[in-house]
C-alpha cells in the first residue's frame, strides 16, 4: 500500500508539473501575443505610410513626435525613480503606439489597486494588537547607535525591535533543513509556512509527511506559496490535494491569462512560524537544489537562513497573516496568533537586538533598500555582501562606491555561473562600474550562491529574501531581519571569510574583459531595461 501511495504521488507530481507548465505557457504567450499584435500594428502602420501614403509621411512623423513629447511630460511629472522612466522612454521613442500601449498595460493594475486597499486595511487591523511604542523608548536609547534605523522601521510600517530573542545562523540549506524538520516535529499549536518556491520533489514530500502527522495531532497547518515561483503546485487540484491531508493551502495572487496585472508583484518571502515561539527566514526556498539533494542544476547551492526564538516572531506572524488574508473575504482571529508570540521558550537571553521587517510593492517606502543604504552609510571598517544578482539603481550604486572611497572595505560575493542568462549579463555591467571604483567583487566558484546578506563592523547584519535587484527592492513582497550585537553576527562574518578563502576568485577588470564580447553587448544594450525585468 505504501508503494502504491508513492507511485500515485509520483504520477500526481508529473501530472501537475505538465499541467502547470501548460498553464504558465498559456499565460506568458497570451501576453506575448498581445504585445506582438500591438507591435505588428505599429509596423504595419509604418509600412502603410511608406508604400501608399509617402506624401503624408510627415503626418505620421509629426504625430509620433507629439505622442513622445506628451509621454515625456507625463513621465517627468510622475512619481518614481528616473531609471524606470528612462526604461520606458526607449520603446516609446522608437514605437510610440506600441510603447504607450505597453506602458498602459503595465500600469493599469486594477488587481494591484485592490490588493493595496486590502493590504492597507489588514495593516490597520493588525496594528491594534501591537504594544504602545512608548514602552520601547528606554531600550532604544540604550542602543543609541541604531536609534535612527529602529525609529524608521517602527514608524514606517510598525516593525518593532525585540530585545529578548535569540538567533541561530545556518550557513547552508542542509543545516537549515535538518533543524527545520526537527522543529516541525515539535509543533503543538500551529505551523505557518510561506515561500516563493515550493517544488513538488523529495524535500517537499518529506515536509508534507511531517505536516500530516502534526495535523493528526491537532496542529493547525497553513501553507502559502507564490503562483509564479511555485508553478507546479499552483493549481486548484494541488490545493485540494493538500487540504485533503488537513493542510490549509493558498496560492498567492493566482494568474489569469492576459488579464493578470500583478505578475511583477510576487510573494518572494521565506517565512516559517511554529507555535509563535520559533521562526525561520533567509534565502532558502523549498526545493531539492536548496538542500543539495538529488539531481540539481549546479554543483553546489550556497544559501543561508536563521532560526529566531522569542517575541521577534510576532512581526513574522503579522506579515504572514496580512499576506494570507489578502485574498480572504473574512478576517482571521489575529489576536489568537499574535498574542502567542513571547519569549517563554527562550532559555537564556543572548542580548542584542533583532528587528524583523517586511517590504511590499504598495508601501511607497523602499524599506529594504533603505536598510541596505543605512548599513553602507554607517560602516566604518567593512561591509560584506552576498547576493545572486546585481541590478541596482543609481542611489545604491553610488552609496556602495562612496563607502569604498571613504576607506570602507566593501566586498560582494556573486555567482560565477548564471541561473538567468540575461540578468547575469546585465549584472556584469553593473559590477564593472563597482570594481572600477574600489568595490571588491568575488565570484563564487563552488556552485551557485543565492544568499542575501549584509554584515558590517562585527555588530550589524541583515539576512532575508531581498536580492540586489529591482524586483526585490521595488516590486515583490519581501522580508528579512536586522541584527545588532547578536552573537550570530560573528558566524555570518566567518562564513563570508571562509567563502572568500576557499570558494571564490576576485572578479577584476581583466575578468570582465574575458567575459564574452557577445554577453557584454547584451548586458550593455539591455541594461536600460533592468528596472522592468
Amino acid at each position: 500500500m505504501g508503494n502504491k501511495g508513492k507511485k500515485k504521488s509520483h504520477r500526481d507530481r508529473i501530472f501537475l508539473s505538465k499541467k502547470m507548465k501548460s498553464i504558465m505557457k498559456n499565460f506568458l504567450f497570451s501576453r506575448i501575443i498581445l504585445f506582438a499584435l500591438i507591435l505588428l500594428f505599429q509596423l504595419a502602420l509604418y509600412l502603410f505610410f511608406i508604400l501608399w501614403l509617402s506624401s503624408y509621411a510627415h503626418v505620421l512623423l509629426g504625430s509620433n513626435v507629439l505622442i513622445v513629447f506628451i509621454f515625456m511630460i507625463i513621465l517627468a511629472n510622475s512619481n518614481g525613480k528616473n531609471e524606470f522612466k528612462i526604461a520606458w522612454l526607449v520603446p516609446v521613442s522608437i514605437f510610440p503606439i506600441f510603447g504607450v500601449a505597453m506602458y498602459l498595460l503595465y500600469h493599469t493594475n486594477g488587481g494591484g489597486k485592490r490588493t493595496k486597499k486590502r493590504l492597507l486595511y489588514l495593516k490597520e487591523k493588525t496594528e491594534s494588537y501591537l504594544p504602545d511604542k512608548s514602552i520601547y523608548s528606554e531600550k532604544i536609547e540604550e542602543n543609541a547607535e541604531i536609534k535612527g534605523i529602529t525609529n524608521f522601521l517602527m514608524n514606517s510600517d510598525n516593525f518593532y525591535p525585540s530585545y529578548d530573542s535569540n538567533v541561530t545562523y545556518f550557513k547552508n540549506g542542509e543545516l537549515f533543513f535538518e533543524d527545520f524538520m526537527a522543529q516541525l516535529e515539535k509543533a503543538k499549536k500551529f505551523i505557518f509556512i510561506e515561500f516563493f518556491i515550493i517544488d513538488l520533489d523529495e524535500s517537499w514530500e518529506k515536509i508534507v509527511s511531517v505536516l500530516e502527522r502534526r495535523v493528526a495531532d491537532g496542529v493547525e497547518v497553513r501553507v502559502l506559496y507564490d503562483a509564479i515561483g511555485s508553478v507546479t503546485a499552483s493549481s486548484k487540484f494541488y490545493v485540494d490535494y493538500l487540504k485533503s491531508k488537513g493542510i490549509d493551502a493558498q496560492i498567492f495572487l493566482p494568474l489569469f491569462p492576459v488579464f493578470s496585472t500583478q505578475q511583477n508583484n510576487r510573494d518572494h518571502r521565506k517565512i516559517v512560524i511554529i507555535d509563535g515561539h520559533v521562526g525561520y527566514t533567509g534565502g532558502v526556498n523549498i526545493s531539492n537544489e536548496y538542500f543539495n539533494m538529488e539531481k540539481r542544476r549546479f554543483n553546489y547551492w550556497k544559501d543561508n537562513a536563521i532560526r529566531i526564538e522569542g517575541s521577534a516572531i510576532r512581526s513574522f506572524v503579522i506579515m504572514f497573516l496580512q499576506t494570507w488574508n489578502i485574498s480572504k473575504k473574512r478576517d482571521d482571529n489575529f489576536k489568537r496568533y499574535i498574542e502567542s508570540c513571547d519569549s517563554a521558550n527562550v532559555a537564556k537571553n543572548e542580548g542584542g537586538v533583532i528587528i524583523p521587517y517586511g517590504d511590499d510593492a504598495y508601501n511607497n517606502q523602499d524599506l529594504a533598500e533603505n536598510i541596505y543604504l543605512y548599513i553602507l552609510d554607517n560602516a566604518k571598517k567593512y561591509v560584506y555582501i552576498t547576493t545572486p544578482y546585481v541590478l541596482i539603481d543609481n542611489q545604491l550604486s553610488e552609496t556602495l562606491i562612496f563607502a569604498a572611497h571613504r576607506g570602507v572595505e566593501v566586498s560582494i560575493i556573486v555567482p560565477s555561473v548564471p541561473d538567468h542568462f540575461v540578468t547575469f549579463c546585465i549584472g556584469r555591467v553593473f559590477i564593472k562600474k563597482l570594481i572600477d571604483n574600489g568595490v571588491k567583487v568575488y565570484e563564487y566558484k563552488k556552485g551557485f550562491i543565492h544568499a542575501k546578506t549584509f554584515v558590517s563592523d562585527d555588530k550589524i547584519a541583515t539576512i532575508g529574501s531581498v536580492n540586489l535587484d529591482y524586483r526585490s527592492l521595488y516590486h515583490h513582497f519581501e522580508c528579512g531581519a536586522l541584527l545588532y550585537n547578536k552573537p550570530c553576527i560573528k558566524d555570518i562574518k566567518n562564513d563570508f571569510e571562509e567563502m572568500i578563502q576557499n570558494d571564490c576568485k576576485e572578479f577584476t577588470q581583466k575578468s570582465y574583459k574575458k567575459f564574452p564580447w557577445f554577453n557584454r553587448m547584451i548586458g550593455r544594450i539591455l541594461k536600460v531595461f533592468a528596472p522592468l525585468m
